[in-house]
């Protein structure tokens, strides 16, 4: 049974209103009575009714994080960085994933909204649609995208020098000596598989190459793909001396189906990753790979969106953190 204002009140001695003052801090109300009440609340299991407050005052305290894929570990790394902005400012976050489905996505605002959200901090599905694009330009609470973007949203966006990260890896490679390289993009729903397959025709431009479509596969990021499509490519024959990977995961398979084909890393072939997680640095071997700041990813975005909150006349600007290229064992 839920504890009420009117079961402390008569436990105490005061009136309803007292208690109700006395439990939002009133400076009216003796600083004696209000330990009294609260400690007798504590005592007796007292819930605050947040949603009523939140009506009250006009603010719920609380922020909605839409992230995208609860398998990569990516994502936890920037919610942590979300999380400890948050506490700092005494927020609370609500967080749930969508799995890069734009209906669950949609889904996922309309019930931050009902919970009276404060605010929005979305990793969006790259969908671009009127309806998609609509349904961020009516929220009624600001939003910030933390490492992805919309279009003509961008400003709304933190994001991490994925064109110029990507190139850098490339044209690594190439003046290594590798002509034949083998690229494991993200899936085309995502703002940064986008950004850094532009990454990677840049590279071959620069260096008066032509970009191979043969050696570009498209994967959904996770482990197993990079697995499959490096054991695919190796059975076609394709020759490849270097393997560049759309994020740390789909490397983390590559270098499972390099082994079993008995090709050493990085001898026979070299690897890149993208990321650089934190277990990167303790594979076998240690993954070389591109570093995105990914707690201060999400550290900055909550400050970004609590700014707004603060002041909602505030104009958005888009933030770019630069990257930097980490050498570890899978490069020569």
């Amino acid at each position: 049974m839920s504890i009420l204002l009117k079961d402390i009140a008569k436990a105490t001695g005061f009136s309803i209103n007292t208690v109700s003052r006395a439990m939002r801090s009133d400076p009216k109300i003796s600083e004696q009575t209000t330990l009294l009440i609260k400690k007798t609340a504590q005592e007796m299991g007292y819930i605050p009714n947040t949603v009523a407050a939140s009506m009250r005052s006009n603010s719920s305290k609380m922020v909605g994080i839409i992230s995208a894929d609860s398998a990569n570990p990516f994502f936890s790394e920037v919610v942590r960085g979300i999380e400890e902005a948050a506490t700092k400012a005494e927020y609370h976050i609500l967080l749930a994933s969508t799995e890069e489905s734009v209906k669950k996505e949609a889904d996922l605002i309309k019930m931050f909204l009902c919970r009276k959200v404060d605010g929005i901090i979305s990793m969006p599905v790259f969908d671009n649609s009127p309806s998609h694009l609509e349904l961020y330009r009516k929220l009624p609470v600001p939003f910030v995208f933390p490492g992805r973007r919309l279009e003509g949203l961008v400003d709304h966006s933190v994001l991490h020098s994925d064109r110029d990260g990507q190139r850098k890896v490339l044209e690594h490679l190439i003046s290594k000596g590798h002509t034949k390289i083998l690229y494991l993009a993200g899936p085309k729903k995502v703002s940064n598989t986008i950004d850094r397959l532009a990454g990677v025709a840049e590279a071959y431009a620069n260096n008066g190459m032509e970009v191979n479509p043969e050696y570009i596969l498209e994967a959904s990021g996770h482990i197993e793909d990079g697995y499959s499509l490096t054991n695919q490519a190796l059975n076609r024959g394709l020759g490849f001396t270097a393997v560049a990977c759309f994020n740390d995961m789909l490397a983390m398979g590559v270098l499972k189906s390099l082994g079993e084909n008995n090709l050493k890393v990085p001898d026979d072939i070299e690897v890149f990753g993208y990321d650089n997680l934190y277990m990167s640095q303790f594979m076998q071997p240690s993954l070389s790979t591109v570093d995105v700041p990914k707690y201060r990813l999400g550290y900055v975005a909550m400050e970004t969106l609590l700014s707004h909150i603060q002041d909602p006349n505030l104009e958005y600007a888009t933030t770019d953190f630069p990257t930097r290229l980490v050498f570890r064992e899978t490069t020569r």
